[in-house]
C-alpha cells in the first residue's frame, strides 16, 4: 500500500484548520517624544568605486561562465598531459641515447677490427697479384 504524499497545499490547509483563534491584545500608543536638539544632518556615505573586474569575473556566476570554466579546465588538463608526455619522451630518449652511444662505440670497435682485417686481406691479395705477375714475366722471359 502506498502512503499518501502530502503536498504543500494540503499541509497549509491542515495548518489553517488547526489554528486556534487568538484575540489580539489591545495596543498602546507610544508616548509622545520630547523635542530634541537639532543635530547635524547625516553625511552621505561616499561610495568608493568598485575595483574593475575582468570580463571573466563579471560573468563568473552566470550561465555563460560554465562553458568557459569547462574549457579552461580542459585546456589545463591538456597542458598537464603534454607535460607528462614530454617527461616520458625525455626519459625514453635518454635511455635510447645511452643505448645508441653504446651501440655506436661497439660499432666503431667492430669497424676498426674489420677495417684492419680488410686492410690485411687487401695487402695479401696485392702481394699474391704481384707474385703472380712476376711469375708470368719470368715465364715470358724464359719462353722468349
Amino acid at each position: 500500500m502506498i502512503d499518501k504524499v502530502e503536498t504543500p497545499k494540503t499541509v497549509v490547509k491542515k495548518v489553517e484548520e488547526t489554528k486556534v483563534t487568538v484575540k489580539k491584545a489591545a495596543t498602546r500608543k507610544p508616548a509622545a517624544k520630547k523635542a530634541t536638539a537639532k543635530t547635524a544632518p547625516a553625511r552621505k556615505a561616499v561610495k568608493k568605486p568598485a575595483p574593475k573586474r575582468t570580463l571573466f569575473e563579471q560573468f563568473e556566476d552566470s550561465r555563460i561562465a560554465v562553458p568557459f570554466k569547462f574549457a579552461n579546465k580542459t585546456f589545463m588538463a591538456s597542458i598537464g598531459v603534454f607535460a607528462l608526455v614530454q617527461k616520458e619522451f625525455d626519459k625514453r630518449y635518454n635511455e635510447f641515447d645511452k643505448k645508441f652511444d653504446k651501440y655506436a662505440k661497439d660499432g666503431e670497435k667492430v669497424f676498426d677490427k674489420w677495417e684492419d682485417r680488410v686492410e690485411d686481406f687487401r695487402k695479401d691479395v696485392e702481394k699474391r697479384v704481384d707474385d703472380a705477375r712476376d711469375r708470368v714475366r719470368e715465364t715470358f722471359k724464359k719462353a722468349a
